[in-house]
């Protein structure tokens, strides 16, 4: 079953958790350097973005002291984090008021995630092994296609290098501890990484087993404590040849075992599992050529204690992406195409078990003076489904003193799971994609202390999924719409660095 909460939750968990504030002892490098890949899929200045992002380096994760990929993001303006208990609990994120199944998630350019729920299990990703972080709010469909109707998470493992040395032990309440170690080796022409961690914790009670309603939700009472272990590897490998074409390889594993409280079934055993080749050429100056193979794995097995019942729930996605960029008087070219491929292997009896989708995608970005323009538009042919068009258009100006204008307008689709149209008795094969309609005005600008951003957004959703409590189905909603107000501001002195986000949510 799905364990994304409404868009009326979501809400709730922003405003109540809409202001973060950090101070932390920085290394006193200039925040004014960044670069982005995800919000075109080219490599681009943070500030010339026309779109809200938020990039989390590795330095930044080492001092935020975060455990878990889900509290590194708890943080970020316009997401909000849900997690059913302590950690390694199922565990939830939301982009500006969507749904939990409306963010693609990345790895090295090879999409994760659960068939079934549309999910990634977030909270068994080990985070000893990423290097950045990039999350683009809102619609990025036409250039990443469905599951992207909220934004996109990327996460950039480590690169090999003698300098990525690492060992780290922790201890904490509730028998916590953990520990990880990396080593790095090679230069830029050659280079592997290596990286390995075990966290492991008694837990908490993750359910005080209250009576439903008002509380509680798991039908049972068990005074117990709900231990979770990890134990993740990580292996990356590239090759830089005469000429500048690159290959890389990375594969990524991680198993988990979690205790949970339930009438029914009360622990799982967890494997998620990444693994991709990427081959970047130059075939001729000012054209640059990207090929990513990748499949990702989802396995979740859940039994009793005594482990006379079992329920299992596999799945698998396979990634092939060609990317191409040209430089084309004043502006960047780009054109490629997506196949994807979701398989489901369950002791459920699903109708339907696997579907494909194709894809064509290509955007033009371009400046003109002060102003800078981008269009994008991609088409998905889904094998049950069918055809899907979305486009989007950004327009920014550059004003004084390092500030900019943008305003931005996408369009965005996103086809129902497995679970939802096929889990037998909570089902309905006769739901629709969701398409969403998304537009967003902003301000950022980057001074000698630091930067400041603020954005105003909204999203008009049509055939919208949730879940109907008096039919216990999902259903498609007519008509929905998440709209907001989202900022932050930094400011750097020195070793010392203050950041305060803040939010506004009605959806």
């Amino acid at each position: 079953m799905s364990a994304h909460f409404s868009a009326r939750m979501a809400l709730f968990l922003v405003l109540a958790g809409c202001s973060v504030f950090a101070l932390q002892a920085a290394d006193g490098r200039s925040s004014t350097d960044s670069y982005v890949i995800t919000a075109t899929r080219t490599l681009q200045k943070l500030e010339d973005t026309l779109s809200s992002v938020t990039i989390i380096d590795r330095e930044d994760i080492e001092r935020s002291q975060a455990r878990t990929l889900d509290e590194l993001l708890a943080g970020v303006e316009g997401v909000a984090v849900a997690r059913q208990g302590g950690i390694g609990q199922p565990t939830s994120v939301y982009v500006r008021g969507g749904e939990s199944d409306h963010v693609l998630w990345i790895i090295d350019g090879v999409r994760i995630g659960s068939v079934t729920t549309g999910i990634p299990a977030l909270q068994d990703l080990p985070l000893d092994s990423v290097e950045r972080v990039e999350i683009v709010r809102g619609a990025r469909s036409s250039l990443y296609g469905a599951d992207a109707m909220g934004g996109v998470v990327h996460i950039f493992t480590r690169r090999g290098a003698e300098a990525n040395r690492s060992l780290r032990v922790t201890a904490g309440s509730n028998g916590a501890r953990q520990l990880a170690l990396g080593q790095g080796f090679g230069d830029e022409s050659a280079w592997v990484d290596l990286q390995a961690s075990h966290l492991e914790t008694d837990g908490i009670n993750a359910c005080l087993g209250l009576p439903f309603p008002p509380g509680g939700g798991c039908f049972t009472s068990e005074p117990d404590r709900d231990p979770y272990r990890n134990t993740s590897v990580n292996l990356g490998a590239g090759y830089r040849f005469d000429g500048g074409t690159t290959l890389e390889a990375y594969a990524q594993r991680a198993k988990a075992r979690v205790s949970f409280d339930s009438s029914f079934l009360n622990q799982s055993d967890l494997v998620n599992q990444v693994a991709g080749v990427k081959l970047v050429s130059e075939p001729t100056p000012g054209w640059r050529s990207t090929l990513t193979v990748g499949r990702s794995w989802d396995e979740s097995t859940s039994f009793s204690a005594s482990a006379s019942f079992t329920s299992v729930f596999n799945s698998s996605r396979d990634t092939v992406t060609w990317q191409n960029e040209w430089r084309v008087g004043e502006g960047n070219f780009l054109i490629g195409a997506d196949f994807l491929k979701d398989r489901v292997d369950s002791d459920i009896s699903y109708a339907r078990s696997s579907r494909d989708n194709l894809a064509a995608f290509a955007q033009y970005a371009f400046g003109f003076g002060s102003q800078d323009l981008a269009l994008a538009a991609r088409l998905d042919d889904n094998e049950q489904f069918g055809s899907n068009a979305t486009g989007s258009v950004a327009w920014g100006v550059r004003l004084s003193d390092g500030l900019q204008a943008y305003a931005s307008v996408g369009s965005a689709f996103k086809a129902p799971s497995f679970n939802e149209l096929y889990y037998p008795g909570f089902s309905n094969p006769n739901l629709s994609p969701e398409r969403a309609l998304t537009t967003e005005i902003g301000l950022k600008q980057r001074l000698p202390w630091g930067r400041w951003s603020v954005s105003a957004y909204r999203s008009d959703v049509d055939d919208l999924i949730a879940f109907d409590v008096a039919t216990f189905l999902p259903q498609n909603v007519s008509k929905a719409s998440l709209g907001g107000v989202e900022g932050a501001i930094e400011w750097q002195r020195g070793p010392w660095r203050i950041s305060q986000t803040f939010g506004w949510l009605s959806a």
